[in-house]
């Protein structure tokens, strides 16, 4: 009786991927980029400084169907899941995907990354010596994506690349990058970073505003943040018992979870964050894109990326 229930269940894991991957084919992904209702719903001050990407580039398409490769290797999506199955019983899923070299994660390509950070107005002037970090660095393949747009930007500079990551076994990943991996954002010495990348980790970190602090007091004055949230906004620790953090970074959650409109939690985020002392210089809709399994070839969830300067006075309060 075993053996046909095995043969069963792959078979409707790979009838469910023929349905879902038709439905990708089948997809527009202009709206990845685009704003509910133009954006009307947005206050006047935030809206002009919207980049609209239209369309995923080369670089992006590259990168979707090296995913949908993948997700269609069925021995080596067999063998996940089978490690997956045990692995999962000691280490969080982070670890799990670091380990297994799966679960990759894509936002922006390095030219879009360029534009955006251009737009936002990150200008090195003569300094030549460059120090950049990304919080939450993952695998790293999306900081050597943002390393290669700085070097686009300017290709006289000097890099030296900082990242910071809980999952040991993510720091391995980044280390054989050549990446520096710290422990901390306060381990850097104030206003001495000039680009630092936080994405997709306000919304899975124990205290965002903390975080944020140390963000601004690590920020070099002429430098500029990177920040990426999905929306709608819903947070999660995955190291904690209760997984929740500390405070929100958005007060209307978790009791209005997914009632905002999309446009109406962007001017709730970018109230927040002048609050925390960041000016908005720049900010584009995208996908936040993950590699697929044998159930589909790609993932995606709705990032907000922004680009943030930093102001002359801040408020402290947590």
């Amino acid at each position: 009786m075993t053996q046909p229930r095995a043969r069963g269940y792959l078979a409707n894991i790979l009838y469910e991927k023929y349905h879902n991957d038709a439905y990708i084919n089948n997809y527009d992904m202009k709206q990845w980029y685009k704003l509910p209702n133009e954006g009307k719903e947005i206050d006047d001050r935030y809206r002009s400084k919207f980049l609209n990407f239209v369309e995923p580039d080369d670089l992006t398409l590259t990168w979707l169907e090296n995913s949908k490769a993948k997700s269609a290797d069925l021995w080596l999506q067999l063998w996940h899941i089978f490690c997956k199955t045990i692995l999962k019983l000691f280490l969080t899923q982070t670890c799990c995907n670091g380990l297994l070299k799966r679960g990759s994660m894509f936002i922006l390509s390095e030219n879009q990354f360029a534009n955006l950070l251009l737009h936002g107005g990150l200008n090195f002037g003569n300094e030549t010596n460059i120090n950049f970090l990304d919080v939450g660095a993952g695998d790293g393949e999306i900081t050597l994506r943002l390393a290669k747009s700085l070097i686009q930007i300017n290709s006289n500079i000097s890099l030296k690349v900082f990242t910071t990551e809980s999952s040991y076994i993510m720091k391995d990943r980044l280390r054989e990058k050549n990446f520096t991996v710290i422990n901390d954002v306060r381990d850097l010495e104030n206003n001495s970073v000039h680009l630092i990348a936080c994405l997709n980790v306000l919304d899975r970190c124990t205290d965002p505003k903390s975080l944020l602090n140390d963000i601004r007091n690590a920020l070099h004055p002429d430098g500029r943040v990177i920040l990426a949230l999905v929306l709608p906004y819903n947070h999660y620790v995955e190291r904690s018992s209760t997984h929740l953090p500390i405070e929100p970074l958005l007060p209307h959650w978790p009791s209005k979870c997914g009632h905002l409109p999309f446009n109406e939690e962007i001017n709730v985020f970018f109230q927040q964050l002048e609050i925390m002392g960041f000016r908005i210089e720049s900010f584009t809709k995208t996908a936040y894109l993950c590699e697929g399994d044998l159930r589909q070839s790609f993932y995606w969830l709705i990032d907000v990326v922004v680009v943030l300067s930093k102001t002359s006075s801040h408020c402290n309060n947590k």
